[in-house]
């Protein structure tokens, strides 16, 4: 779900600019006036309107049902927007679901881009619960999303030999800085051996990253370039607690890279993979990002670049809708501080804020 709000002289030209940005299958959220404040050159400014307009992402296209019966679903869509924004507040919480009191809490769920449907889901088990205190109400839903919100901390470390780390993910939402951290993190600040791997055979400037930090922490840096060389580290590392493994960037629509890591894998066994995403990047990046390392078998999310995020509601729908347990948050480039284990709490409060 994407949410946004377009400002312009008059509606017609507002609703052209969600056309142009968000589509045909944008919805019209909420409509109003902006009067302005103060008197410009003598002469009252012009009042201005703002659309708030939404648009999920869908996976298929108008159905083959509705195209042989010629219906547009663009005119389907402006009219039921049009009927739900012609409603009071107290109406369009009434057809939520919702009570009238609700519907603020409801607005900003949606605009910090949670799901439209999951907010109307949460608010409706809070009306649920007995106490109807509205300053209670707000507490009620925060402990609900709490609950739904999958989570496992930190990389727990295993007896018997070395507890195999992979990061995997696009280029560009820092796999090689993260690892840094956790490196420091479970080196200097617990005091237990590692080594760290890159496969990122591609790139030589993140390998020469990777070693610059392995330098200032006095941690060994591999670099392997297959199964083989991989397998061969790994024994070579038999005395560590924690091996990390940085791996190559790739776009969502190499669909065989995932295969291929799988094969590599392998041939260690039990590599706990972490999928790197970034909060800056659009929901549907996550969703194809997430589809293209699935197979390879996701067993913890990590978000970066918390520092630089506007909105936070696509990363509580991506973590209900796929059920796969958070690790770190990574929240600004300094190596190891920009670190922290993730928590429901975090979310909860970045969305609210």
């Amino acid at each position: 779900m994407r949410i946004k709000k377009f400002t312009a002289n008059n509606y017609v030209d507002a609703l052209e600019q969600v056309k142009n940005e968000l589509g045909n299958d944008a919805f019209i959220m909420s409509t109003r006036s902006i009067k302005p404040d103060s008197l410009l050159s003598g002469q009252k400014a012009a009042t201005k309107v703002e659309i708030t307009a939404a648009v999920e992402f869908k996976e298929s296209n108008i159905s083959t049902l509705d195209e042989e019966l010629g219906l547009d679903e663009e005119k389907i869509l402006d009219i039921k927007s049009l009927i739900f924004n012609l409603l009071s507040e107290k109406g369009q919480a009434q057809t939520l679901g919702l009570k009238p009191s609700q519907f603020e809490t409801y607005s900003h769920l949606v605009e910090n881009g949670l799901d439209e449907r999951l907010a109307s889901k949460i608010l409706k088990k809070a009306n649920a619960e007995n106490d109807t205190k509205p300053a209670k109400e707000k507490v009620r839903i925060k402990n609900i999303m709490k609950k739904i919100i999958p989570f496992k901390g930190e990389i727990n470390l295993k007896i018997g030999g070395p507890k195999i780390v992979a990061l995997v993910g696009p280029t560009g939402v820092g796999k090689t800085t993260t690892i840094a951290k956790i490196a420091a993190d479970y080196a200097i600040r617990k005091n237990k051996k590692l080594a760290l791997v890159s496969l990122d055979t591609y790139r030589l400037g993140s390998i020469n990253q990777l070693e610059i930090y392995g330098d200032i922490m006095q941690l060994p840096v591999e670099v392997a370039d297959g199964a083989q060389a991989l397998r061969d580290i790994v024994m070579g590392h038999s005395d560590k607690d924690l091996i990390l493994i940085d791996t190559t960037g790739r776009s969502h629509q190499d669909k065989d890279y995932s295969r291929k890591l799988k094969e590599i894998f392998n041939v260690v066994g039990d590599v706990e993979t972490h999928l790197v995403l970034s909060v800056t990047a659009q929901e549907e990046q996550h969703r194809k990002t997430y589809e293209q390392f699935v197979s390879l078998g996701v067993d913890r999310i990590l978000f970066t670049k918390l520092d630089e995020g506007l909105s936070f509601g696509s990363m509580f729908n991506f973590l209900v809708q796929n059920r796969i347990p958070l690790s770190y948050f990574s929240i600004g480039q300094n190596v190891p501080e920009d670190l922290e284990v993730a928590a429901p709490d975090k979310v909860i409060s970045l969305i609210f804020n």
